[in-house]
C-alpha cells in the first residue's frame, strides 16, 4: 500500500493553519512498499472522488495504516489516533475546496473503489486548476454539526491541562517533534513565492497492493504537475520511499525516529514492526520530505 502523510491528522491541520494549499495530513499518505508479492495488474478508471465515496476512502485508509509499526505506535497514546477519523475528516473539510483535487481509482472488472489520492496546490491562480471538485451535495448532518460548533483539538488540550489529565506523554513528545519537524519544511523549504503541488495523500487498498493503482494514482498527480510546470512536495512515509524515487522525487530532508525512544511498550506478538519480528524493538521509522521537478514547462 503506497502510502504517505505518515501523520495525517496533523498534516491536515498544519496545512491550514499555514494557509498553504491547505492540508496535508496525512497524509503521504497513501503499492505499498512492504513489497507484496507481484500480482496481475489490474485496469483501474481515475476518477473524481465524490461526498458518497468518503466512507469507503476512509476505511482503505484505516487498513493501509493498521500494519504501518509508526501509526501503530502512535495510537498508544492517551489521545485517540484513529486513521478512519483523520482521514473521513479532512476529506470533509477540504474535498470542496478549490485548491484541492481528490480522486478515486475503480477498478473496471469489480467498479470498487481500491485507491485514492489527493494534492493541494499553494501559491497558483485558482483559474488555472483543474478542479472539477465532487458531483454531490455534503452530507447534511455533517453541515449541522460544522454548524453546532466541534471542539477545537486546542480547547479539547486545554479542559484537559484545567482538568490535571493534560500532563505529556511520550506520544506527546512524538507528535510534538513531527509537528515542530513539518512546521520547519512548510516553512523553509516550501518556497511561498513559487506554485507548487503538495501530496496530501496516496493510498492503495491493501487487497490491491503492487498491482498498478498506485502508479496509476500517482501518474495522474504528476501529469498535472508537468501540465501546469510546478514541483510536487510530499511528506512521506518511511514505506512509500522507494516508489516515490521511482516516480521522479528526490528526498531534500529526512526525520528519522527510534520509534522505541516514545513507545510507551514494546511490539506484541502479530505487531508490524521496522526491524526483525522478535527482537522486541519497534526499530527506526524514517519520514522523508520529497520533491520532484516538472519534466515540462507549461506553455
Amino acid at each position: 500500500m503506497l502510502y504517505d502523510a505518515s501523520s495525517l491528522g496533523p498534516y491536515y491541520h498544519d496545512i491550514k493553519s499555514c494557509n498553504l494549499f491547505e492540508g496535508s495530513y496525512r497524509i503521504s499518505k497513501a503499492d505499498s512498499l512492504n513489497m507484496a508479492p507481484l500480482e496481475k495488474k489490474i485496469s483501474v478508471n481515475i476518477q473524481p472522488l465524490h461526498y458518497s465515496d468518503i466512507n469507503a476512502c476512509a476505511c482503505i485508509t484505516s487498513s493501509a495504516f493498521s500494519v504501518d509499526p509508526h501509526t501503530i505506535v502512535k495510537q498508544l497514546g492517551r489521545e485517540p489516533f484513529d486513521m478512519y477519523t483523520i482521514s473521513r475528516s479532512g476529506f470533509l473539510d477540504t474535498l470542496d475546496r478549490k485548491t484541492y483535487i481528490y480522486i478515486k481509482a475503480v477498478d473496471d472488472e469489480t467498479g470498487e473503489i481500491v485507491g485514492h489520492a489527493g494534492w493541494a496546490f499553494r501559491g497558483l491562480d485558482q483559474e488555472l486548476i483543474p478542479w472539477t471538485g465532487p458531483g454531490d451535495a455534503k452530507p447534511t448532518e455533517e453541515k449541522q454539526e460544522k454548524g453546532q460548533g466541534k471542539k477545537s483539538v486546542g480547547s479539547e488540550k486545554k479542559e484537559q491541562k484545567q482538568s490535571g489529565e493534560g500532563k505529556e506523554d511520550s506520544i506527546d513528545r512524538l507528535h510534538a517533534l513531527e509537528d515542530a519537524d513539518m512546521q520547519y519544511w512548510l516553512s523553509h523549504m516550501v518556497a511561498t513565492d513559487m506554485p507548487c503541488m503538495i501530496v496530501i495523500g496516496l493510498i492503495v487498498s491493501p487487497s490491491h497492493q503492487s498491482r498498478g493503482v498506485g502508479g496509476a494514482l500517482m501518474r495522474h498527480g504528476n501529469a498535472i504537475a508537468d501540465d501546469l510546470g510546478i514541483p510536487i512536495w510530499v511528506h512521506s512515509s518511511h514505506q512509500a520511499y522507494e516508489a516515490y524515487k521511482r516516480f521522479g522525487f528526490e528526498a531534500m530532508r529526512e526525520l528519522d525516529i527510534d520509534l522505541d525512544e516514545y513507545a510507551p511498550r514494546g511490539p506484541r506478538d502479530g505487531e508490524e514492526v521496522m526491524g526483525d519480528k522478535g527482537s522486541g524493538k519497534w526499530g527506526r521509522y524514517v519520514i522523508r520530505y520529497m520533491k520532484r521537478t516538472p519534466t515540462r514547462k507549461s506553455n
